[in-house]
């Protein structure tokens, strides 16, 4: 099987995964992973306190029922314009319903070639912790999803990870992967020089870490 192949095959496991789960929860955070509001908050704060979104235009990439744009909406950011991408379809026309100011579409950016900006800032939480385990490389997966999502903002793009250096306090989990941050870091300075690392905030209930990569 080719690496388009076994990708294709991949999203749509995932797509049946949120499907599912959708079909039997509804509209609930539960449905995106999450164990209760306050957890995915949490983690959207973090990424407000890191960066500056006010009067900027917003690509959420992975954007579940567009929840991000709430957290935004209540911590009294002005947004120019959100854009919200989900490669399931159900979250999307669920977002779309709740919020028609914003645009929605289903758009699998890891199969996309033709990738343009669409955005002053670009936010992807919550993408990259699936643990493909032997049907995909993560680490390959990763770095293709932050390239291809840093090429369709112009500003700047903020990007979660569930981090290897764990909390000894909540146990591993085998259906999620753990990134090294400084390999991540890494890699985001291939791609330009303006990074920032925050590994400082409390676990939720997992030790995670974000990077702000920066266009020049």
């Amino acid at each position: 099987m080719t690496t388009n192949n076994k990708l294709n095959e991949l999203m749509a496991s995932v797509i049946h995964r949120y499907s599912a789960r959708f079909n039997k929860l509804g509209s609930d955070v539960r449905t995106l992973g999450w164990g209760n509001k306050d957890q995915q908050y949490f983690r959207f704060k973090q990424a407000l306190r890191i960066q500056n979104f006010n009067n900027k235009s917003i690509l959420d990439i992975g954007c579940g029922f567009g929840d991000f744009y709430y957290a935004c909406m209540e911590s009294g950011i002005n947004i120019s314009h959100y854009t919200g991408w989900d490669i399931n379809p159900d979250l999307i026309e669920a977002a779309q319903n709740k919020n028609t100011k914003s645009s929605f579409k289903v758009i699998d950016i890891s199969t996309t070639r033709d990738i343009s900006v669409i955005a002053d800032i670009g936010v992807m939480l919550g993408v990259l912790n699936l643990n493909f385990k032997d049907n995909y490389n993560n680490i390959d997966f990763s770095k293709m999803m932050i390239k291809k999502a840093f090429d369709s903002v112009s500003e700047s793009l903020v990007v979660d990870f569930l981090s290897s250096k764990l909390d000894l306090v909540y146990p591993e989990e085998d259906f999620v992967f753990y990134h090294d941050p400084a390999a991540m870091l890494t890699y985001a300075l291939t791609l330009t020089p303006n990074v920032r690392l925050f590994h400082d905030y409390a676990p939720i209930p997992q030790k995670e870490f974000m990077l702000v990569l920066e266009h020049v």
